[in-house]
């Protein structure tokens, strides 16, 4: 197992933002979270990604405990997490953003010979694999014509691709997705169908939480269903979505 989840639990003072949570993720899986607002699904993921530390419980990458690990160390080991909103620079170019997200490559490339870089300048063959890894994660990700537009001449939709891109550009073996498909239009969303399914097929693994329950349903192999922190469902994503205690915690009791 690529991913094991066990027990995992998150309490801030009094409140329990995640409850004895316990799943797995296989390699080469996309994987839902779904879940009402407040159910604990971002949390879930900042623990995994490291920049929550845990209550309780563990988070074990490739049979080792990574619980205690700060983030960068997370994602050194090949996990990596996008945010709902990327924290883009406005006046840096969609390229200069990808440049940028490189230094975990560069971090195993040179070691702390990096330092160096920053006067010798980088060395030309280092450079031209970056070049070549950004302009291939860029075409992945529908960006290539975009790649000297700034970032604050991107749509919403050209924003959150882009913090795509550079999650990819990290090299992560789990890349964690938080609302990919939110404040998205149509067309927008059936774009990133596409390029998240070219992820996988890249050998990348999805663990992704949303709201368009038609978009995450579609693409998701299997799912975890969170109410008030806790899981009350899991299984094939339509098995899921069809259980009554998720279409409870989602339209009340009523409509389940």
């Amino acid at each position: 197992m690529l991913l094991d989840i066990r027990n995992l639990t998150k309490r801030f003072g009094g409140l329990t933002a995640v409850s004895n949570v316990s799943f797995g993720i296989e390699r080469g899986e996309i994987i839902g979270i779904f879940g009402p607002n407040g159910s604990g699904k971002t949390t879930t993921l900042s623990l995994i990604a490291g920049i929550l530390v845990p209550t309780d419980g563990s988070i074990v990458w490739k049979g080792k405990d990574i619980s205690a690990l700060p983030p960068f160390e997370v994602a050194q080991h090949g996990l990596v997490k996008t945010f709902q909103n990327p924290q883009l620079f406005p006046e840096l170019t969609v390229a200069q953003h990808m440049r940028i997200a490189c230094h975990l490559h560069i971090k195993r490339a040179l070691g702390f010979g990096r330092v160096w870089s920053l006067f010798r300048g980088m060395p030309a063959e280092l450079n031209g694999t970056l070049t070549r890894k950004i302009d291939q994660m860029l075409e992945l990700c529908r960006l290539a014509d975009k790649r000297n537009e700034e970032a604050g001449a991107l749509s919403y939709g050209g924003e959150k691709m882009l913090g795509v891109a550079m999650g990819m550009v990290c090299e992560p073996e789990l890349l964690l997705l938080d609302e990919p498909a939110s404040g998205l239009g149509h067309d927008e969303i059936m774009n990133l169908d596409a390029v998240l399914r070219d992820l996988r097929t890249h050998g990348v693994t999805l663990c992704i939480i949303d709201h368009k329950v038609g978009f995450l349903g579609r693409l998701a192999d299997r799912s975890i269903a969170l109410h008030h922190g806790a899981v009350i469902a899991t299984g094939k994503t339509a098995d899921v979505l069809a259980n009554e205690a998720v279409v409870e915690a989602y339209l009340g009791k009523k409509h389940a």
